[in-house]
């Protein structure tokens, strides 16, 4: 039995487990009557002309919109999801509610610095800006949390907060969270180059613990691009970060809007098996919280358009949480992604029509972690654009992290193979592909939430790219469908990939419950 027996345990322990959580499920709980989907419109039933379909019905789930029962949402509950940290497949029990945390109370804080634009800085309490303030805690070695108020206004900055600081608490103070901005217009086509221009000044006299964080990205650029990885207004490392009442964005393209990286996402055209080469790509990071955990984020407005935000666990087997409350995240293509733990709480969740495809989420969970992306009480909404009304955008695609060639599908290559290697390689027309990489199933659950008439009614999840191209996988909704689909392309799970066995009942992987339908 897999680690899947761990968490669904059977007979009298698992209706004790059940009778623990259930309460809290139903206190939590939108007070919503469960709604079955309408039929959908045309339009959206008619296969998608782009770089990705519609996920049908599989054999396990048997609809192409799979929905939990009441026993199984309640696993899902606030303080269930939150309560496991550590190794993937042997967290330990790590109890955790933000809730409960003065952040999410609405507590008065009395600063440790200050940062105001339009103050004289002294360098010792009174800063100019975000960064240099968080440079001075990360030098000051204080251990105990650390208070950090930004007074209203635009600052136009990167803030990196490194893993060594003391516990930081970001917080504004305006009417609302777009009277305090820091915002900046990196992307992933930004050379190297280009971002020390803009840049290195910023980091020059930073702690060195923010400067190597700097260097990281020069380096990952060498003579070429910051990539996705890179391209972050802001990237936090540092364990029980918190933030409240401001705003992070990214802002490439908002001004001008995102219509024209329509084909640098989709082939717009190109048939051929890697649609993506020689494309150019501009995902553009607003917020990366990386190997961080216990993060928390209250009133706070996240945006972009591609890869809003980034939740990295910096090691695929190793579970980190963070949790947002009352927040608002914007974006159209996988802008909320990532292999760890989040929990999204009374949030609403925009897409962007900008581009003819949207997704909301595209979680690279490993199999082995208990939970990825988990929203209950949102409000998933649009912009009302033609493309929006159009009702073909998705709640999400499993990103096949790293994948160079897939085992899935037939690609209409000569000769064309994919095996197990020992790394993500390709050379046509044979690669190979990593378990690593095999095991990124992706994990995304949205419960007791009001989902806009922009998703696509009668199938809302989405493979990841089109069947015959090299990065394909198909939408897999639970385990069941994981173990099909590696024995189907002759990769046995036991004895090649040293699984104990196929969980029992089948792990969730994406799922609904007790959603309310525009």
């Amino acid at each position: 039995m897999m680690q899947r027996a761990a968490r669904w345990p059977a007979g009298a322990a698992r209706a004790a487990m059940l009778a623990a959580v259930l309460p809290l499920a139903a206190l939590l709980a939108q007070p919503c009557a469960a709604q079955a989907p309408a039929p959908a419109p045309a339009a959206s039933r008619e296969a998608v002309a782009d770089s990705s379909t519609a996920a049908r019905a599989t054999a396990s789930s048997g609809s192409a919109r799979p929905q939990l029962t009441a026993a199984q949402a309640a696993y899902y509950a606030y303080g269930e999801v939150l309560k496991y940290a550590g190794p993937a497949g042997n967290e330990r029990i790590d109890p955790w509610d933000p809730l409960a945390d003065p952040l999410a109370q609405g507590a008065a804080f009395k600063p440790t610095y200050t940062v105001d634009a339009r103050a004289r800085a002294d360098g010792v309490k009174t800063f100019n800006s975000v960064q240099a303030a968080v440079s001075r805690a990360a030098a000051s070695g204080q251990r105990e949390r650390v208070y950090i108020l930004v007074k209203p206004g635009v600052y136009q900055e990167l803030v990196y907060v490194p893993a060594a600081t003391a516990p930081l608490t970001l917080y504004g103070e305006g009417a609302s969270a777009a009277a305090t901005k820091i915002t900046a217009r990196l992307d992933a086509a930004t050379t190297g180059a280009s971002y020390t221009a803009q840049y290195a000044a910023q980091f020059a006299a930073a702690d060195p613990a923010i400067q190597a964080m700097h260097a990281i990205v020069k380096e990952r650029a060498g003579a070429g691009n910051i990539g996705t990885f890179g391209s972050m207004t802001m990237w936090v490392r540092n364990n029980g970060f918190q933030a409240r009442n401001l705003t992070i964005e990214n802002g490439y393209n908002k001004d001008t809007g995102n219509a024209r990286e329509e084909c640098g996402e989709r082939p717009c055209g190109k048939t051929d098996v890697d649609p993506q080469k020689n494309v150019v790509h501009h995902q553009a990071v607003a917020l990366q919280v990386e190997g961080a955990d216990k993060v928390q984020f209250e009133n706070v407005r996240l945006i972009g358009f591609q890869d809003t935000l980034f939740l990295r666990a910096a090691d695929t087997r190793v579970t980190v949480r963070s949790f947002f409350n009352k927040s608002y995240i914007e974006g159209d293509v996988d802008f909320i992604f990532g292999d760890s733990t989040a929990f999204f709480r009374d949030t609403e969740i925009k897409s962007l029509g900008d581009r003819s495809t949207s997704y909301v989420g595209a979680p690279n969970t490993n199999h082995k972690t208990r939970y990825g992306l988990v929203f209950d009480r949102c409000r998933f909404t649009h912009d009302g654009s033609p493309f929006a009304l159009a009702g073909r955008f998705y709640l999400a695609r499993q990103w096949f992290h790293s994948a160079r060639c897939t085992p899935y599908g037939k690609v209409p290559l000569p000769g064309y193979s994919c095996v197990l290697g020992a790394a993500s390689q390709f050379q046509s027309p044979a690669g190979t592909i990593t378990p690593t990489v095999l095991e990124t199933v992706g994990k995304m659950a949205v419960l007791n939430s009001r989902i806009g008439a922009h998703i696509n009614r009668s199938a809302p999840w989405s493979d990841w790219n089109r069947n015959g191209t090299l990065s394909y996988r198909a939408a897999q909704f639970n385990s069941d469908d994981y173990w099909a689909n590696l024995k189907a392309a002759g990769i046995d799970p036991v004895k090649d990939l040293g699984y104990g066995g196929q969980p029992v009942p089948a792990d969730s992987y994406l799922a609904e419950y007790n959603n309310t339908y525009e």
